[in-house]
C-alpha cells in the first residue's frame, strides 16, 4: 500500500530510515524541507502507529506541482477519485489543507472548491470531525493528495505527563538521539532537560544508555522524572548546568540538549552558551559528541566552539531551527584548549 507521512520539514530521511528498520518497504522518497515522505510498505495502517519519526500519516493518492489556485485544484481534483471507494451514502468526508509558503490563495480557498466538487458527485461534506478526512497539501509548490489514517499526531506520546511550556517536538528528540547514536555503556548528558523528553524517548531507541537530565527548575525536574522516569538509566539532577562540573567529575560521553535561545536577551544567551560550553569541556570524558538544536547556532558556534560535523536546517514552531553535531574535547579545571 502507498503511503504519505508527515514529519518535522527537514527530518524526511529519517521517516524513511525508520521505515527501513523491520518494515517491508519497497520504495520511499521525499522533497526536502516539505515535512512529507512518500512510500510504499506492505504492511497494514496498524503497523505504522509505532513510528517515532512521524507526527500523521495516511493513504496517499497523488501529488505534483501547482502555482496558483485554479492548478492545485485540478491537481487534486484529477485524483480524488480514488478515495471515491473509501466513501459511501452514509459516509461523511471533510477536506483539510495545510499551506506552508506565500500564495495568492488561502488553505480555505482550496478546502472551498475541493469540497464544491465533492458535493457535486454526492458527498455529504461536515467541517466537524468527518469519517473520512481527505488531505490537500501545499507546501510551496508542491502538493500532495492523501487521506488521513492518523487523525491523531503520534508526536502525542503516551508518556507525555508533563507539559514543559518550551517542550521539545519528541519527533525532533528521536531524530537527535538517532544523530548521537547513543551506544551502551555510554553516557548521554542533557543540559537544560526541561520535560526530560529526549530521556523519554531514548527508552526505547537506546535502552542501555545511561542518561543524566540537569535542570535548574526544580519543577521541571519533577516534570521530566514523571515523563522519562520508565527510563531506568535516567539519572535526574536539580542543578545549575553551567556549574556542574564543580560537582561533578568528568562523565559525559556525548549531550544531546535543547539550549535556550531567547531572542529577547541576545546579550545573556551568549553568555549562557559560553558557560554551557565551559561545564561542557570540563564533563567531557576524552572527545565528546554533542547534539543540540538551536535558531541561535551562530552565537552557540561561537561560544561553544568544537568541530562541526554535521549542520540541518528543521522547521519548527514558526522558526528555522539548526540541529548541530560537534565533537568537542574536554580540558581539565583551570586549563584552557587552543
Amino acid at each position: 500500500m502507498q503511503y504519505i507521512l508527515t514529519t518535522v520539514p527537514g527530518l524526511e530521511d529519517f521517516v524513511i530510515e525508520e521505515l527501513a528498520e523491520g518494515r517491508p518497504t519497497r520504495w520511499a522518497r521525499a522533497r526536502y524541507m516539505t515535512g512529507r515522505v512518500v512510500a510504499e510498505v506492505d504492511v497494514e495502517p496498524p503497523a505504522l502507529f509505532s513510528l517515532k519519526t512521524v507526527e500523521r500519516f495516511g493513504i496517499f493518492l497523488g501529488d505534483g506541482h501547482a502555482n496558483d489556485l485554479r492548478g492545485v485544484v485540478s491537481l487534486a481534483v484529477e485524483r480524488l477519485p480514488a478515495a471515491l471507494r473509501y466513501l459511501t451514502k452514509n459516509t461523511t468526508a471533510g477536506v483539510r489543507t495545510e499551506r506552508v509558503g506565500s500564495h495568492g490563495f488561502t488553505s480555505r480557498d482550496v478546502e472551498r472548491e475541493v469540497g464544491r466538487w465533492l458535493k457535486e458527485r454526492g458527498v455529504v461534506i461536515s467541517l466537524v470531525d468527518p469519517d473520512v478526512e481527505i488531505n490537500v497539501d501545499v507546501v510551496e509548490d508542491y502538493v500532495a493528495v492523501w487521506i488521513t489514517v492518523a487523525k491523531k499526531s503520534l508526536k502525542d506520546r503516551p508518556w507525555r505527563a508533563y507539559e514543559h511550556y518550551a517542550s521539545l517536538n519528541p519527533v525532533i528528540a528521536n531524530a537527535m538521539l538517532r544523530l548521537a547514536k547513543p551506544q551502551p555503556g555510554e553516557t548521554l548528558c542533557d543540559l537544560t532537560c526541561g520535560g526530560g523528553t529526549i530521556a523519554a524517548e531514548a527508552a526505547e531507541l537506546a535502552p542501555q544508555t545511561r542518561y543524566i537530565c540537569v535542570d535548574i527548575s526544580l519543577r521541571h525536574v519533577k516534570g521530566a522524572v514523571k515523563n522519562a522516569g520508565h527510563n531506568h538509566f535516567a539519572d535526574f539532577l536539580w542543578f545549575d548546568s553551567t556549574k556542574l562540573h564543580r560537582a561533578m567529575r568528568p562523565v559525559c560521553d556525548k549531550y544531546v540538549y535543547n539550549p535556550p535561545y531567547g531572542f529577547r536577551i541576545p546579550g545573556k544567551i551568549g553568555r549562557l552558551y559560553r558557560l554551557l560550553g565551559k561545564a561542557m569541556r570540563r564533563l567531557a570524558r576524552g572527545c565528546s559528541i554533542y547534539v543540540v538544536i538551536t535558531p541561535r547556532y551562530k552565537t552557540f558556534l561561537s561560544q561553544v566552539g568544537g568541530e562541526v560535523l554535521i549542520r540541518r536546517v528543521v522547521y519548527q514552531g514558526g522558526l528555522y531551527s539548526n540541529i548541530i553535531v560537534g565533537r568537542l574535547c574536554g580540558q581539565e579545571e583551570g586549563r584552557e584548549t587552543k
